[in-house]
């Protein structure tokens, strides 16, 4: 059955703001990484310490989850994208002149969760396009999501390297974020719900695959116990894992590990974004040249070589090359594993695509924590071997269960 051709006239308008609110996502979560240097030197951190911080973040993100699916479900998603900024915003210049610990680990809690919750709302709101339209838009917003992730990472490198202090750096680039979604984000969507034949659309499955009950059923055992939402949940959480170690330690790894001065460590992560934003931009085109399963497959493949080859060779622009090298390995994976998982036939798909970006985004902000535990006990670059040999069990996983397609 093909999906109806027709869109609403209105639909640009929610494309752009809908672009917005994931490059608001990744510039929230990029423009902390070439912060963490600071805040670890300024509280004389070890690798322990900052795990322990950074397990903040990660706990904000699994209160964030559930509470966006909530949200979503009384507001729809312009308010709370637009508040979870405008905390977002708050947090990164208070994480920078607190000098109070246990307010701080609040602050970095509530930073989490506003960061997650921009995340899993503009999934939802992409969700709902596709539900009206038809249309497959996921793999374009999560370039938009690496696009913000690359300006937020190499505006602050930047504006650190200017010269300018890390608290004038982060108080230009909440405000950035904040004026950019309040003047672009005007069009998301406002109603909990959106039906196609408000629109005189028609979509496949309709109201019969339970799309209109998103917020409400989304956790419900049926779906969250799925075999297959469940792989692809562990899938997605790996490969978050990774992007999480790009975010929060490539960093403390130029910085601690190469030599690197603390104004240039930030292009570590940089060059992981810039080689994502590249390569996503082009996925649709390699996935059709080479099906889906071999671009996850190859895709976690060359992200394991980059791992190696950063932990291996003690030098420094090679390591910034080997981030490079784990951007291009990621950046079509995870889009094509959230393009599968929506194909799945007895969940819908709003449903299980809100399902897996839940639990597997969690990688992002809980992972970096457990790197900090394991880089603790065997170092860091020991560390990034085993990220890497984990990454491998998606490959495996991708041959045994993944249709080619």
């Amino acid at each position: 059955m093909k999906h109806q051709t027709t869109i609403p006239t209105n639909f640009p308008l929610w494309m752009r703001s809908n672009r917005v609110g994931f490059l608001a996502a990744g510039f929230a979560i990029a423009a902390w990484a070439p912060i963490i240097p600071y805040v670890k030197a300024r509280f004389g951190l070890d690798e322990h310490g900052l795990g322990l911080l950074l397990l903040c973040v990660g706990g904000g993100s699994l209160f964030s989850s559930p509470l966006a699916g909530f949200l979503t479900a009384r507001l729809g998603c312009k308010i709370p994208i637009m508040g979870a900024t405008i905390v977002w915003a708050l947090c990164l210049v208070l994480i920078l002149v607190l000098e109070y610990l246990p307010l701080l680990i609040v602050i970095l809690v509530l930073f989490g969760m506003a960061a997650v919750i921009l995340e899993v709302v503009s999934n939802i709101n992409g969700a709902m396009i596709e539900q009206v339209t038809g249309r497959t838009i996921m793999s374009g917003l999560h370039a938009r999501y690496s696009l913000g992730g690359l300006v937020g990472s190499f505006g602050v490198t930047s504006l650190l390297g200017a010269n300018l202090s890390v608290e004038l750096a982060a108080t230009i680039s909440a405000s950035f974020l904040i004026l950019m979604v309040l003047w672009r984000g005007r069009n998301l969507f406002t109603e909990p719900e959106l039906h196609p034949e408000h629109h005189g659309l028609k979509v496949p499955g309709g109201s019969e695959d339970g799309q209109e009950a998103l917020p409400e059923r989304i956790w419900s055992k049926r779906y969250l116990l799925h075999p297959t939402v469940l792989m692809i949940s562990f899938m997605l959480f790996v490969l978050y894992l990774t992007e999480g170690a790009m975010l929060d330690w490539s960093s403390v790894f130029l910085v601690d590990e190469r030599g690197v001065s603390l104004e240039q460590a930030g292009y570590g992560y940089a060059a992981f974004a810039i080689m994502m934003t590249s390569m996503r931009f082009l996925g649709d085109r390699i996935v059709l040249a080479m099906g889906r399963r071999r671009v996850i497959v190859l895709g976690t493949m060359i992200i394991c070589l980059g791992f190696t080859l950063a932990a291996l060779i003690d030098h420094a622009l090679f390591t910034i090359a080997s981030f490079a090298l784990i951007g291009i390995g990621s950046s079509n994976v995870i889009p094509q594993l959230v393009s599968y998982v929506a194909k799945v036939k007895d969940v819908p798909m709003s449903i299980s695509v809100t399902i897996v970006n839940c639990l597997g985004f969690t990688g992002v902000l809980l992972g970096p924590a457990v790197i900090g535990f394991l880089a603790h006990l065997i170092s860091l670059h020991l560390t990034f071997v085993v990220l890497g040999v984990f990454t491998l069990s998606v490959t495996a996983l991708s041959l045994k269960n993944l249709r080619q397609s």
